[in-house]
């Protein structure tokens, strides 16, 4: 749900997003999509009818629910490598990590050609 403590770094107004809960949305640094809905979102921006919104991932889970809206299946899948809690053995993606760690986990995986941890 939308965060309304002005002090909050993800505050969202009533202005903003006047409903009190998001539609579903893949919380983090990435996720994957499929071409129809790729194409469906650069042709609505290109077309101006989808409008952007300061929170990128909860951006993408309203433009997937216009996507739905429009007639479209949508099949949501979870997969544990995509880490949220920092960093795990064999990953794709890792959440919350310094700038120092991301560049760590990127020079690790170009030299061991496999995801290991910065730890």
């Amino acid at each position: 749900s939308p965060h309304r403590d002005k002090e909050s770094k993800w505050f969202v107004s009533n202005k903003e997003w006047p409903k009190n809960s998001y539609p579903p949305w893949a919380h983090g640094p990435g996720y994957v999509i499929s071409r129809d809905i790729a194409k469906f979102i650069v042709q609505g921006h290109q077309e101006r009818d989808l409008q952007l919104f300061k929170l990128e991932d909860v951006a993408m889970g309203i433009w997937i629910e216009k996507f739905k809206e429009s007639g479209h299946a949508v099949k949501y899948i979870s997969d544990d490598r995509f880490y949220n809690a920092g960093c795990d053995l064999d990953y794709i993606l890792a959440h919350y990590q310094s700038p120092r760690k991301v560049l760590c986990l990127w020079e690790t995986l170009l030299k061991e050609q496999q995801p290991i941890c910065c730890e």
